[in-house]
């Protein structure tokens, strides 16, 4: 099977869409201070919009972003993890319920304004289910249009499977961050990724968005797009 990287294009490059929107999630896990490698940080890319913290005894302790040392952040999710997906990944700075915010000008059917962050225009979406995608977690975004014409828009919940060939250095045994860039060439390993699903996020590498060939054809038949596809090798080593 082919796989694909879902990339913005370069900044330079001429855009078919004017839309725009401004918009965060309505909870988080905080970011975190590790006292095992020393690291202060907070993640950008694991959301699960489908979580709803509204009626969570402790709603308010994930609604300010922030950091807090590891213990508290350790106490945190462990109160947060009944109301996960299962299997769900998560790391400081996880966000948590749909997008909230603001919305204006025209968009395509897909919109990638954050390399790690997939919204999906709501008659793309149907086109997406009719044509039998799978893993398709839509959330619909709360986001106050500036007109009539902005359509709505559905953030997906990527699950994270699979993983890069080779390997990188271990992550943090403590709050799991890993100490590396993301190499400029790599490849996915083949033996650890979904056969269930179309589009996904990678378990070592959260910020990357990965689809198939079907997903990829399926979103090229909707129309011009200012998302760019770029193949991925694949190792069939484990």
């Amino acid at each position: 099977m082919r796989y694909f990287e879902l990339c913005t294009p370069h900044y330079d490059m001429r855009r078919v869409w004017t839309g725009s929107y401004q918009a965060d999630a309505r909870w988080m896990l905080p970011g975190v201070e590790c006292p095992t490698c020393g690291e202060t940080w907070s993640g950008i890319a694991l959301a699960y919009p489908s979580v709803d913290l509204s009626r969570h005894p402790l709603r308010e302790e994930f609604e300010t972003p922030r950091l807090e040392p590891f213990a508290r952040y350790a106490r945190l999710l462990e109160q947060v993890k009944p109301w996960l997906p299962p299997g769900a990944q998560v790391e400081p700075g996880t966000t948590f319920g749909p997008l909230v915010g603001t919305a204006e000008g025209s968009f395509g059917p897909l919109v990638l304004r954050d390399p790690w962050k997939l919204l999906v225009r709501e008659d793309a979406l149907d086109a997406m289910r009719t044509a039998g995608l799978r893993g398709l977690v839509p959330v619909r975004a709360e986001l106050a249009a500036s007109s009539a014409s902005v359509p709505a828009l559905h953030e997906l919940e990527l699950a994270v499977r699979g993983r890069l060939h080779p390997h990188g250095p271990p992550p943090c045994g403590t709050c799991g961050r890993v100490e590396a860039a993301m190499p400029e060439e790599f490849r996915l390993e083949g033996p650890s990724l979904p056969t269930d699903l179309d589009v996904f996020r990678l378990t070592d590498a959260v910020t990357l968005i990965v689809a198939t060939a079907r997903f990829v054809e399926v979103a090229r038949s909707l129309g011009p797009l200012d998302v760019l596809f770029r193949e991925l090798p694949v190792s069939s080593e484990g």
